[in-house]
């Protein structure tokens, strides 16, 4: 029996998405019993299925601090390093969009105006872009797997959020908004 945390401390509501998936991979011309598992932030971990070992490296990387006062935030997060990420890691001002230049300009100042480092930004009062999103990266739908290929297709989903802090002193006002 073994376990494995993806997400240190979760704030983002980065709970798995969907069972894993367990596959038979071809390593160095050996099958391996393998266990497949799909996130939120776009990442696939690959484990070995009987003893829990990553088959591709994972490693503990920093990830940005809390400018909340009085929360506590993990300072490193889990990453695998292969497979690459299967949704982007963040969404900045130069990734804003519009059908028009004014849509666009609108878009990148409001973005800037908050926090948007990285896929692991922790919430804050000012406003914390989230991206891929409370929904995705990966999400219910799960993985398949062909073992004939040994392709493995999944969804992705890419829908950019914003979660913002209310002090408490200020959650009746803002519960009337």
């Amino acid at each position: 029996v073994w376990h494995f945390q993806m997400v240190h401390h979760d704030l983002w509501d980065y709970d798995l998405p969907s069972p894993p998936a367990l596959v038979m991979l071809d390593r160095n011309g050996e099958s391996v019993p393998a266990v497949v598992q799909s996130t939120k932030m776009g990442y696939l971990f690959v484990f070995h299925r009987e003893t829990g070992e990553p088959l591709f490296p994972v490693e503990e990387r920093p990830v940005p601090g809390t400018d909340v006062p009085g929360e506590a935030v993990s300072p490193t997060q889990p990453i695998p390093v292969l497979p690459r990420p299967l949704a982007p890691q963040g969404l900045g001002p130069d990734d804003a969009w519009g059908l028009t230049p004014l849509d666009r300009a609108a878009c990148r100042e409001k973005i800037a105006s908050m926090r948007h480092d990285g896929v692991y930004a922790p919430p804050s009062t000012r406003g914390t872009v989230a991206y891929p999103g409370f929904v995705g990266g990966m999400e219910w739908g799960g993985v398949a797997h062909d073992p004939a290929t040994g392709l493995l297709v999944t969804n992705t989903n890419r829908l950019a959020m914003a979660s913002t802090l209310i002090p408490r002193d200020n959650a009746p006002t803002a519960a009337s908004a």
